[in-house]
């Protein structure tokens, strides 16, 4: 759930109309939810964390796998009953779970209104006219009641052109839509004099950005047009597709100080046929010289990937030769997946013949080279000293992130939220990073 600031009974009139946002998925979902929490509190909704409370409910969800369609399943069915109680409530679904709308009415009459991805214009007009259908009139427009984030997503992008022969998001986001670079900047002008200081840039396919508009723009003019933007301190971008990804980015990315040469590259796979019947568009020759080229251009930086395992057809042979590219690369981060087939998808037509008992094996495995790995790179920080942007506390200790995304815990009475701070580091393990912070 995104957390927006919540209005305490005696700080506004009890009959105002709050809200409860519920997300999960990926960063695009973060983002998009985000806003619309803004919108809302602009138009005199106020936030609450106990749907109880709230006259809007909002789910934006996530059907990327199985494990995420049952949790907004489980969602849906908890939140039933409030709406047959006596109050007055609507509950709007939006994002990747909204397929056919029709067909969605039809299992849960409950819910009001369907809403594809990223449709935030459509969510926010459906609460102004069900506002006033509740007799309150439009609030004026204010600035929004939720804190800056020191850290925030600017999508750059909507969609995807790439028919990854497992993935829906093509069918759900549609095809690719970049935004016009002077709304990119307009965004993030907005958000940096509100106090944010590291900018990601979202898309679905970053590296692909402009391939769709009748200008010659990519990802690097973006950096560009950002870049001079005052107190704008870091900028990173996600996800890249190996597929996409330029000689013309990657001098970019070493060429603009404030652009973090931290890469989210997912491979998916070390063999070539899986690779094949995945649609990638690459084999794993073509991704480890795109590594030596990124690396050699940033040497500094830090690669991190995507791998699924037990696609459909995955031997045990062609598993191993995932482990085997892990291992010679070295990624700094590995986010597996079980495969899970999502219907509508051409895998999903295939025979998962891999057990789940083996997936399982194979993602733990995956798991256990990769914490190997990430702690023996992390180790290599051990009494040295790291930069990081201060951007919250956990467990009563200040966190922050080094440029390479590495998290990094110390603890000091002072207020360090959206500060630099320089770490003597005297703790390292796969995940994060213990210090000191070197006040002189």
């Amino acid at each position: 759930m995104v957390k927006h600031r919540v209005i305490a009974p005696q700080e506004e009139d009890q009959e105002h109309l709050h809200y409860y946002l519920w997300n999960i998925g990926c960063q695009m979902n973060r983002a998009d939810a985000y806003r619309i929490g803004e919108a809302l509190e602009r138009r005199g909704y106020l936030s609450t964390q106990d749907p109880k409370e709230a006259n809007l409910l909002v789910l934006n969800t996530c059907v990327v796998r199985q494990s995420a369609e049952g949790k907004v399943v489980g969602r849906l069915s908890s939140l039933r009953p409030l709406k047959e109680d006596h109050k007055k409530r609507a509950l709007v679904v939006m994002g990747c779970f909204v397929g056919d709308a029709d067909t969605l009415a039809s299992r849960y009459p409950f819910v009001d209104a369907f809403f594809p991805p990223s449709a935030i214009d459509d969510v926010i007009r459906f609460a102004e006219e069900w506002a006033l259908d509740q007799g309150k009139e439009a609030a004026p427009e204010r600035e929004p009641l939720t804190p800056p984030h020191v850290a925030d997503f600017v999508p750059i992008s909507y969609g995807c052109n790439r028919h990854c022969t497992y993935c829906i998001v093509t069918l759900r986001r549609g095809e690719q839509r970049s935004r016009p670079i002077s709304e990119i900047r307009a965004d993030v002008e907005n958000l940096v004099r509100r106090g944010t200081r590291d900018i990601t840039l979202l898309g679905q396919n970053v590296d692909a950005y402009g391939s769709d508009l009748p200008q010659q723009k990519d990802l690097a003019d973006v950096f560009e047009a950002i870049h001079d933007i005052e107190d704008l301190w870091r900028i990173r971008f996600l996800t890249s597709h190996p597929a996409d990804m330029t000689q013309h980015i990657i001098d970019a990315v070493a060429a603009y100080p404030k652009v973090c040469p931290c890469w989210e590259l997912a491979v998916q796979s070390g063999d070539n046929e899986i690779l094949r019947r995945m649609a990638r568009g690459y084999t794993v020759e073509k991704f480890r010289n795109l590594v030596r080229r990124i690396r050699e251009a940033t040497p500094d930086g830090a690669i991190n990937t995507d791998v699924i395992v037990g696609f459909p057809g995955e031997t045990r042979e062609q598993f191993e030769n995932t482990l085997r590219l892990i291992r010679d690369i070295r990624f700094d981060m590995v986010h597996v997946a079980a495969y899970s087939p999502r219907p509508g998808t051409p895998a999903a037509t295939w025979e998962d013949d891999v057990p789940p008992a083996e997936k399982e094996r194979r993602r733990a495995r995956t798991e256990a080279v990769q914490e190997q790995i990430a702690g023996e790179i992390n180790a290599a920080w051990l009494n040295q000293e790291v930069e990081i942007l201060v951007d919250g506390k956990q467990r009563e200790r200040w966190r922050g992130r080094t440029r390479t995304h590495k998290l990094v815990f110390f603890e000091s009475e002072e207020n360090w939220l959206g500060r630099m701070a320089r770490v003597h580091v005297t703790w390292t393990g796969p995940w994060s990073m213990v210090g000191d912070a070197i006040t002189a």
